[in-house]
């Protein structure tokens, strides 16, 4: 994201998150100052000085606006640590590429990354993952999927539902490394006869319990970092929150067994955060609240998903 979009985006989350009282608190701390120097200096018998002094003012206002914009200058990460594990959840404003560990790429339950051309023309992170890992060729991408579907055939023909053309179950995950990166392309969302992408929310919620049991078994214990999946070109009736809500839930549910990662951080585009009027604060306080809540002696749903026999 360029620059002052960024900018952009960042000045409008300020204003959202000032108010009367924190603009007041901070103007009149300051002129708090002001006042106190005055009678300082009026006491001292530097009446003339104060005087002068109070010609200033305007450079007082000036501080307590900036004192304002310093103190509610919006925040790009909240980590949590989960109680009673060696986990954190993040929740990150930003560019999902941008970030150090695994990265979540959703594609539907053909592997099918060309759509009939439809993905070249979406938004979709499948999309930007083409574009920013493989200089906007679909077919490298494709053919990487088919060498592992190749190489690991005996495990993968256990998960097609469907031939001509071939389907595979929600969830199933095909691993990437490219330019020294993971990569786990997760199956959450199924194609129509117009190429397009629905993801349900039991399509949601299976693929993420299909995606931390692969993780558990197949990972390499890196940081993973998750886009929203399944809103967008995914077309899920669930709010992005409402997604966010459950990306959080089903994976301290996944903790309740295994410790497969040490961080997992949710990515929020700034772009969304302004156009679906998402609350970021109501977001933050959900993830700390069910982190440091997390029991996980009560939690007696173990995941049964991919595994290795």
């Amino acid at each position: 994201m360029k620059w002052h979009k960024t900018l952009k985006y960042n000045l409008w989350l300020l204003w959202q998150g000032l108010s009367f009282l924190k603009v007041s608190k901070s103007i009149f701390s300051v002129f708090g100052i002001l006042w106190l120097i005055v009678e300082v200096l009026t006491f001292f018998n530097k009446q003339e000085f104060a005087k002068e002094l109070k010609l200033f003012w305007w450079l007082f206002l000036l501080i307590g606006i900036i004192l304002v914009i310093y103190q509610n200058w919006p925040k790009h990460l909240y980590t949590y640590k989960v109680n009673n594990r060696d986990v954190s959840i993040s929740i990150q404003i930003g560019d999902v590429f941008k970030n150090n560990g695994a990265l979540i790429v959703p594609v539907n339950n053909r592997l099918d990354v060309d759509n009939n051309g439809t993905t070249a023309k979406s938004s979709s992170i499948l999309k930007l993952f083409i574009d920013k890992i493989y200089k906007s060729v679909h077919s490298h991408l494709a053919t990487d999927i088919n060498q592992k579907l190749q190489d690991s055939n005996d495990w993968y023909s256990q998960f097609i539902i469907k031939q001509n053309p071939t389907e595979y179950k929600i969830g199933t995950v095909v691993p990437i490394f490219r330019d020294e990166k993971q990569y786990y392309l997760l199956c959450n969302a199924t194609l129509n006869q117009q190429f397009r992408s629905k993801c349900s929310p039991d399509d949601l919620r299976n693929s993420l319990i299909e995606l931390w049991a692969f993780l558990t078994h197949c990972g390499s214990k890196d940081n993973l970092v998750i886009p929203i999946i399944g809103t967008g070109r995914g077309r899920i009736t669930l709010t992005r929150e409402e997604v966010i809500k459950e990306i959080v839930l089903s994976f301290l549910a996944s903790l309740s067994s295994d410790n497969y990662c040490e961080q997992l951080t949710i990515c929020i585009h700034p772009y969304d955060l302004k156009k679906y009027n998402i609350d970021i604060s109501n977001i933050v306080d959900f993830v700390r609240l069910h982190c440091l809540n997390a029991n996980f002696s009560n939690i007696n749903d173990r995941l049964d998903g991919q595994s290795i026999g």
